[in-house]
């Protein structure tokens, strides 16, 4: 085993948190490290922290509600809260699959922590920080200079935008970078459902149903009422034309073009799977056990039009479909309590 000991390290660090080379560095909190010297189940302490970052994203919730500035968001406050409860009912149904598919990719790795686990603390913090950028805007407390705020706009571009920029407005480029992320995202997802590493944890022959299409529609749904939000907020500090609907869809398409890209090459790590005995059933049915502890979604979420893109901008935004038909129940828009589903 030691002999494997470097490359497990290095493997970990690239792949354990999907999406971390465009995310800041999130350090533990004062109780997480009080936690880890007590207890010797690191796990433990990372739940724990996760449990603190949701309850203070709830917080955020509140406050980004009750913010004066808020009503010129949308016509009624009404409608506000019917997209920030969808907001994270979407992101809540997203995290808890990716992190689940996360567990199935990562299983041969042997991670020092429990990689669902790890992987929700992650995207809990990440959106914690994401929420605490929109209250730095609403409160006028961002950097004077745009540039010096980098919240949605560090990424590395692909070289076709590169190309485009040479001859062309970037909008434009940004729009045609966004097209080809989307297209490059269902083709990973078609990936991942007819590999055998990781295609039972699917649930499902194809990608009409099942949790890959569970996960991509609340994904979509997540990153349109987050633009949404975002994007208003930018341009309340830093005027109309600060940044466009587009840049912050490219910016999430990105995020998880590299977070999906990151799993399935830890799905078919280096290391030899014979290296490393596990007890767990789903070691070898493409992660089937894993899949059915999901429970399916019972409020499909449509992917928005003009609640939550069209408002602000009118220019086009090409995103992935959702499901068609998708079941709506918004009879309690004045409803913010948070469905069962959505905590599990």
């Amino acid at each position: 085993m030691r002999k494997y000991l470097f490359t497990i390290t290095t493997i970990l660090f690239m792949c354990s948190f999907p999406a971390k080379a465009f995310m800041p560095e999130y350090p533990d909190d004062k109780e997480f490290e009080q936690c880890t010297k007590v207890s010797d189940d690191r796990d433990l302490c990372v739940r724990e922290e996760s449990r603190r970052s949701l309850n203070a994203i709830k917080r955020q919730f509140n406050t980004i509600l009750n913010h004066p500035n808020i009503k010129s968001w949308h016509n009624t406050n009404n409608e506000n809260i019917e997209i920030m409860r969808d907001l994270y009912e979407s992101w809540t149904a997203f995290r808890n699959r990716l992190c689940s598919l996360a567990k199935v990719s990562t299983r041969f790795l042997e991670p020092i922590t429990d990689e669902k686990d790890a992987c929700t603390l992650y995207y809990t913090l990440h959106l914690q920080d994401h929420l605490n950028s929109v209250i730095l805007l609403l409160d006028k407390k961002a950097p004077a200079n745009r540039v010096d705020f980098d919240f949605l706009r560090i990424y590395d571009h692909d070289k076709l935008y590169g190309e485009c920029m040479r001859k062309n407005m970037e909008n434009e480029c940004i729009t045609e970078e966004m097209k080809r992320t989307s297209d490059n995202i269902k083709l990973q997802y078609k990936e991942f459902a007819k590999d055998p590493a990781v295609s039972g944890w699917n649930n499902s022959d194809d990608l009409e149903s099942g949790n890959y299409r569970d996960m991509y529609d609340s994904w979509i749904a997540y990153r349109n009422r987050l633009c949404s939000l975002a994007v208003w907020a930018y341009r309340q500090n830093y005027g109309p034309q600060a940044i466009t609907m587009n840049q912050c869809l490219q910016f999430y398409n990105r995020e998880k073009f590299e977070a999906l890209r990151n799993l399935i090459s830890a799905a078919h790590s280096t290391l030899d799977e014979e290296d490393f005995e596990t007890a767990e059933p789903q070691a070898d049915d493409g992660g089937a056990a894993e899949g059915n502890l999901i429970p399916p979604l019972e409020r499909k979420i449509e992917k928005g039009s003009k609640d939550s893109l069209t408002d602000i901008e009118k220019e086009s935004t090409e995103t992935p479909e959702t499901k068609e038909n998708a079941p709506q129940n918004n009879s309690d828009k004045n409803n913010l309590n948070i469905p069962s589903w959505a905590n599990q």
